[in-house]
């Protein structure tokens, strides 16, 4: 072989180890980039607040296909009012959530102002009381009691809702029992037309 061939291999092959060994820099800076955008999107979802949560994932979240589905939807946003220290706007969030479930009558009986300043008279009550809600019990599906109204499907099911707070200087307990009734609308969906206490058991008034 003549000594410029020799020249000419050595420069070529030299050319394509550097060619990989930028290709595998390359590679190698972009998954780096990948991992630690990864890792800042992890922590900044570790960071968020139940509410804040709640409000990232509504615009991905199914509408509930079933009337349990809806009302155990409507109670985690229930519990995120009642027992984390949210923000005005948080609260505010919320509430436009809560309202998407609700009923068109149900609706026009409530501002979502009117609905807020009650919210609030209820979350100042639960603080000076330190109450939380301890655990919430939805109606099994096989339990759920369908029924026909004014031509419209509906389904009446409850939910038990114990709560823990403070009195005379102890823990105590109360189990609140809320009936709801829901209806479909003209799109199939499930929407709560009302609710109300039906039961209340316990030491906190």
């Amino acid at each position: 072989m003549k000594r410029a061939n020799v020249v000419k291999t050595v420069i070529i092959m030299a050319l394509l180890v550097g060619g990989i060994l930028l290709f595998y820099l390359h590679l190698t800076r972009r998954n780096s980039e990948a991992v630690s955008a990864e890792a800042a999107g992890s922590r900044a979802v570790q960071e968020m607040t139940a509410a804040q949560k709640l409000v990232a994932e509504a615009p991905f979240k199914e509408y509930p296909s079933t009337p349990v589905q809806l009302v155990k939807y409507y109670n985690d946003l229930t519990v995120c009012l009642y027992n984390e220290d949210c923000t005005d706007d948080e609260q505010k969030a919320l509430v436009l959530l809560m309202r998407k479930y609700l009923d068109e009558e149900l609706l026009t009986n409530q501002t979502e102002a009117e609905q807020l300043i009650e919210l609030r008279k209820d979350l100042e009550t639960f603080k000076k009381q330190e109450i939380k809600i301890y655990s919430v019990d939805v109606t099994p599906s096989l339990d759920v009691d369908f029924f026909n109204y004014d031509d419209h499907e509906c389904a009446r099911l409850y939910s038990n809702y114990t709560m823990k707070g403070i009195v005379d200087g102890s823990m105590a307990y109360n189990t609140i029992r809320q009936v709801f009734i829901l209806r479909k609308n003209e799109e199939g969906h499930w929407k709560i037309y009302g609710y109300k206490n039906e039961e209340e058991t316990g030491d906190i008034q």
